[in-house]
């Protein structure tokens, strides 16, 4: 049932056009046909039909056609002038269509015997289908505000979730368990350099439980976030595991959604570096153009459990990324690519900036 009342698609609207017509002319032919008790039924419905077809047809010039392109645009003088000759112009088609037969129908008061077209009859009748295209409107955008609430009400249920399941998908227990470790034999073999890492870990503990709630954060910052965790992670590889980090244009103040970044390069590491016992490589390359970004995470990765790891690696994390980026962006503000090969994986991701405010608490 909601669907009915509150669907867009072409065929839910249709439905609930032609029904409202038909309750329409069924209920008015019911009143008429009362009203005039000499009248037959099938002359009442005939009737009501013939002006029914004229007094929608005023409604969706209107609602459709007028408000959109003229008063939503600020052209009101405009909207005025031809809602009225619309009017005018439906109201003398329609008297000369019906040959006045509803208002003789209804209300022979206002006949005047002399002519069937005359200007009082046309002032007469669009006063009446004014005071109903008025009701019309008043209803369709009472409905569109309730649908539009209803939208933005599921659409931030679905986008807290959307950042529930994203948060609980980054914070990938190993990275603590092996932080945790590698922080353990750090401080017995180099205790000067254990603060400095301490100090890291806890920036990222931050960001992540803190700054991933948001809708949008600085970009600059979620910089800082993947390279403290790079540093964290090199603990575990040593001169082993090659990084190229590239950037390119001004980073300052262009906004993204928090964890995109970080995501790519953390599941490089979890899919790709993590399982290679060689020399594995990650490369990593941020471009920042007015109004737009280009993100790139490439990732080395080892033969083996290759189609599992294919699986895993464009599995269920990427498919919330993509709900989550649909959500923000919808389809035509964001491109995500991924290419999968034997011995890499990479991932392009652009987005289109977007204007918003943030806080300018910075994590370094």
């Amino acid at each position: 049932m909601n669907k009915l009342f509150f669907e867009n698609s072409f065929k839910y609207r249709a439905v609930r056009h032609v029904i409202f017509f038909l309750v329409t002319v069924f209920v008015f032919t019911i009143i008429l046909h009362v009203q005039n008790k000499t009248d037959n039924l099938l002359h009442s419905f005939w009737v009501t039909l013939i002006n029914a077809f004229f007094f929608f047809s005023y409604a969706y010039i209107t609602i459709f056609l007028l408000i959109p392109e003229y008063l939503l645009k600020g052209n009101i003088w405009w909207f005025i002038l031809l809602f009225i000759l619309v009017g005018v112009a439906l109201s003398a088609l329609k008297l000369v269509v019906s040959n006045n037969i509803f208002y003789s129908s209804i209300s022979p008061e206002n006949i005047e015997r002399e002519g069937i077209v005359n200007f009082r009859f046309i002032i007469v009748n669009t006063k009446d289908m004014t005071f109903i295209v008025a009701l019309f409107c008043i209803g369709k955008y009472v409905k569109d505000y309730l649908y539009t609430e209803s939208l933005h009400k599921k659409l931030e249920k679905q986008n807290k979730e959307a950042q529930g399941k994203l948060l609980q998908s980054q914070f990938d227990p190993h990275f603590l368990f092996n932080t945790i470790n590698n922080l353990y034999a750090l401080s017995l073999l180099n205790p000067a350099k254990t603060l400095d890492v301490i100090a890291r870990f806890k920036t990222v503990l931050i960001y992540i439980i803190d700054e991933s709630q948001k809708e949008f954060v600085e970009l600059e910052d979620e910089i800082v976030l993947v390279k403290n965790y790079i540093q964290l992670e090199e603990l575990r590889y040593g001169k082993r595991l090659k990084i190229d980090f590239k950037q390119e244009g001004e980073v300052k103040y262009f906004k993204i959604p928090p964890m995109i970044l970080f995501f790519l390069v953390e599941n490089s590491f979890k899919h790709g570096s993590s399982l290679d016992a060689g020399t594995p490589w990650i490369k990593i390359k941020i471009t920042v153009e007015p109004g737009k970004i280009f993100l790139t995470v490439e990732n080395s990765r080892p033969k083996v459990h290759l189609k599992q790891e294919n699986d895993e690696m464009e599995g269920r994390g990427y498919t919330n990324l993509k709900k989550r980026l649909d959500l923000i962006y919808s389809k035509q503000g964001y491109e995500l690519d991924i290419v999968s090969k034997n011995d890499s994986f990479k991932v392009d991701l652009f987005l289109k900036e977007k204007e918003v405010e943030v806080s300018r608490k910075k994590y370094r």
